[in-house]
């Protein structure tokens, strides 16, 4: 291999088990998920990694095969968790293993084959601990491929599209003003509680919110039935 061809190396020389896990472990819990109970099985994963890594570049899932495509591969850069939001809180834990969701207590029994649930079935998905976002906030958070805006009012949490019906602006960079989120670009106003405007014909989506734990999740419903090795 010419050294052209060498992948570009984006962790160093040497990197050990310990040091993804302590790359990986408070990112995973920030988006409400942990590495599994079973040790044993998480240093198997995380050497696998290693492996790939030095072959790669980088730290791609291994149970997961990379187009090539870097655009797509970086969805399977673990973790991977943001890419696969809705899909993870339905099985409960990430393809291989690797990281369950925050309130699953064993992890021995997210091994093998889990089925997508039916479409339309509600699910929970984990998108921020409670101790990230000050009252006031609003964040970005996607979910498949739903936009949704995360607004922290008081102590209670709010989920809407994040796209302004008159312009498409983001939500999630306007201004929370108690229940009413002022969108960035012309000004219009939301109320976080329910959706609605001021203006005809134009509120917006709201999602349920419940917290658990000290993460907050958002309810939506799966899209499609799947099976996810």
């Amino acid at each position: 291999m010419s050294e052209e061809q060498h992948p570009r190396r984006l962790f160093a020389h040497g990197t050990t088990i310990a040091d993804l896990k302590e790359y990986m472990e408070p990112f995973a819990a920030s988006l409400g998920y942990r590495f599994n109970t079973e040790t044993e099985f998480v240093d198997e994963v995380l050497a696998s990694e290693i492996e790939i890594l030095a072959e790669s570049g980088d730290v791609y899932c291994p149970c997961r095969i990379r187009t090539g495509d870097p655009k797509q591969d970086v969805k399977i850069i673990c973790p991977c968790i943001p890419f696969h939001r809705d899909q993870f809180a339905a099985i409960r834990k990430c393809w291989c293993g690797l990281f369950i969701r925050h309130d699953v207590e064993d992890g021995a029994e997210l091994t093998g084959v889990a089925e997508h649930p039916e479409p339309g079935t509600p699910i929970d998905v984990p998108v921020s601990r409670v101790e990230d976002m000050a009252s006031g906030h609003v964040r970005h958070v996607k979910v498949g491929s739903r936009d949704i805006a995360l607004a922290r009012s008081g102590d209670d949490f709010f989920a809407v599209s994040n796209v302004c019906r008159h312009a498409y602006g983001p939500l999630s960079e306007g201004l929370l003003d108690g229940h009413l989120l002022t969108c960035p670009w012309h000004g219009w106003r939301y109320d976080v509680r329910t959706g609605t405007t001021d203006h005809p014909d134009a509120d917006i989506r709201t999602y349920p919110v419940t917290v658990h734990g000290g993460v907050v999740h958002v309810q939506v419903q799966a899209a499609s039935k799947r099976v996810v090795r």
